[in-house]
C-alpha cells in the first residue's frame, strides 16, 4: 500500500515538474519573440528629439542602455536609466520624441 502512494505521488510531482518546464518554455517564447523586435542602439544613434527627451527626463540618473523597438508597425525608443539610490528607471519615447511613459523598469522573469 505504502508503495503504491509512493509511486502515485512521485508521479504527480514528475507531471508537475513536466507542465513548469512547458510553461517556462512558452514564456520564452514570448519573450523572444518580444526581443526580437527590439534592437539595442547608442545613444548617439537615436534622434535627436528623442535624445533631448531622455535627458529631460534623466532625474539625476544615469542612461545605462537604449533600444529601438517596433510595436504594431509604430517605432518607439527605450532609455534604461540608473539612480544614484539603485533605482532602474525606464523612459519609453515615440520617434517625434514624444514621452509615452517614465517609471520603474518591469522585471524580466528570465
Amino acid at each position: 500500500m505504502n508503495r503504491k502512494i509512493i509511486a502515485i505521488s512521485a508521479a504527480m510531482i514528475g507531471l508537475g515538474a513536466i507542465g513548469t518546464f512547458l510553461y517556462a518554455g512558452a514564456d520564452g517564447e514570448e519573450n523572444e519573440q518580444r526581443d526580437e523586435n527590439k534592437q539595442k542602439v547608442a545613444m548617439t544613434e537615436l534622434p535627436a528629439a528623442v535624445q533631448k527627451t531622455i535627458q529631460d527626463n534623466l532625474g539625476g540618473g544615469t542612461v545605462t542602455e537604449t533600444a529601438k523597438e517596433t510595436e504594431g508597425g509604430k517605432t518607439y525608443y527605450d532609455a534604461e536609466v540608473g539612480k544614484s539610490d539603485g533605482e532602474k528607471v525606464e523612459i519609453k519615447v515615440a520617434e517625434d520624441g514624444t514621452l509615452i511613459s517614465l517609471g520603474k523598469e518591469e522585471e524580466d522573469n528570465d
